[in-house]
């Protein structure tokens, strides 16, 4: 999909509803996110998010989403954001959305000052390969804290993207 076609706006509060819509197709698909979440509103709003956007095309009203948030204090020692609830549904895939929602995120971190940080788990190679791509340097890999909803450990990776590049 050419990017003039690809528009990413802040997320508004109409939005919500259908953001939800657009995680439960990912999650049927894709896995994403692993566990779903009691109440999928307030997680795609966690405290300390920074900025929402949406992305859209002509016909699909939310093809991708992408927050930036506070990280936890123990996740960085400089000033940093964290790239969270990125994802794009299935059939808006491979069209550059997952991408420019990623660019405007590091535009903004780099207006404010920001490094970027992300973890994203080992069964998401997609997403992986995605931050690789962009810029993103792995720093680091460790088991979460919580589980698949079978009760199997989760392989979290971590990067950083950093505002100088």
């Amino acid at each position: 999909m050419p990017e003039e076609l690809i528009h990413i706006r802040s997320r508004g509060p109409a939005d919500l509803g259908r953001c939800v819509q657009a995680l439960m197709a990912v999650h049927k698909i894709s896995g994403y996110p692993t566990n779903w979440p009691a109440d999928p509103a307030r997680w795609l709003t966690p405290a300390g998010t920074l900025q929402a956007w949406v992305a859209t095309t002509h016909d699909i009203p939310v093809a991708g989403h992408l927050i930036l948030r506070q990280p936890p204090a123990s996740a960085t020692g400089h000033t940093a954001a964290e790239v969270s609830r990125l994802f794009v549904i299935p059939a808006a895939r491979r069209q550059g959305i997952a991408v420019a929602l990623l660019q405007t995120a590091m535009q903004w971190a780099a207006a404010n000052g920001l490094d970027l940080i992300l973890e994203v788990a080992d069964h998401l190679q997609a997403a992986r390969a995605l931050y690789e791509r962009a810029g993103f340097s792995p720093t680091g890999t460790e088991q979460a804290s919580w589980t698949t909803p079978d009760g199997q450990p989760v392989t979290l990776h971590r990067y950083t993207a950093s505002r100088a590049q």
